[in-house]
């Protein structure tokens, strides 16, 4: 996978850059905090500008996020169900993301954009219940800056040693997974309650 982002942003810079955040969205696979460093090691060695490389991530995280809120807008929760799949969304994940949204509110769209899994998807139930698009766009936005500005830093200040970005991230994306599923736990066992 690394060697995939290095490619496609060594290969097409800045707008490869916003290109693997367009893909983080459609295939989760791919993960955002290793296109966000990527954009940061090559600040780092002057082929990027720090902020540029900043501009780009935020600019294509937010993108993501409002194609992400008008499908849910307009295609509501049954076609998420009927085509998710085929944007690499798992209905565990979507349910996350549901969980989220019932418990923070439109606060999620700028807390939840900086957790793995949950900022990518955390569009859709925002979108399905259509809330203002002005006021999820300027939370959403100010919820990326953080995740975005941490992770450029990072490869940036990392710059050749990116690989023990990548070790510790691995590291982190296992108890806040654990967290999110206690939480989620939490949920069900409150709405079970009632």
């Amino acid at each position: 996978m690394a060697d995939f982002v290095l490619n496609l942003i060594g290969d097409f810079g800045y707008f490869g850059m916003f290109l693997g955040m367009v893909l983080e969205a459609v295939i989760i696979a791919i993960p955002s905090e290793l296109i966000l460093a990527t954009g940061g090691i090559l600040a780092s060695q002057g082929i990027f500008t720090f902020w540029g490389a900043f501009f780009i991530g935020l600019i294509g995280s937010v993108f993501c996020a409002i194609v992400i809120y008008y499908m849910g807008y307009f295609g509501g929760q049954p076609f998420i169900k009927k085509y998710g799949k085929y944007f690499f969304m798992k209905e565990e994940d979507i349910l996350k993301s549901d969980s989220w949204f019932n418990k923070y509110g439109m606060l999620s769209a700028l807390i939840g954009r900086n957790f793995p899994i949950v900022r990518t998807l955390i569009s859709l139930p925002i979108g399905i219940t259509r809330q203002p698009f002005l006021k999820f766009l300027i939370y959403t936005t100010i919820g990326s800056i953080p995740w975005t500005l941490a992770f450029v830093y990072v490869g940036y200040a990392l710059g050749e040693n990116w690989i023990i970005l990548s070790t510790y991230v691995g590291y982190l994306k296992t108890p806040i997974r654990v967290l999110l599923i206690i939480l989620i736990g939490l949920f069900i066992y409150k709405k079970i309650k009632k």
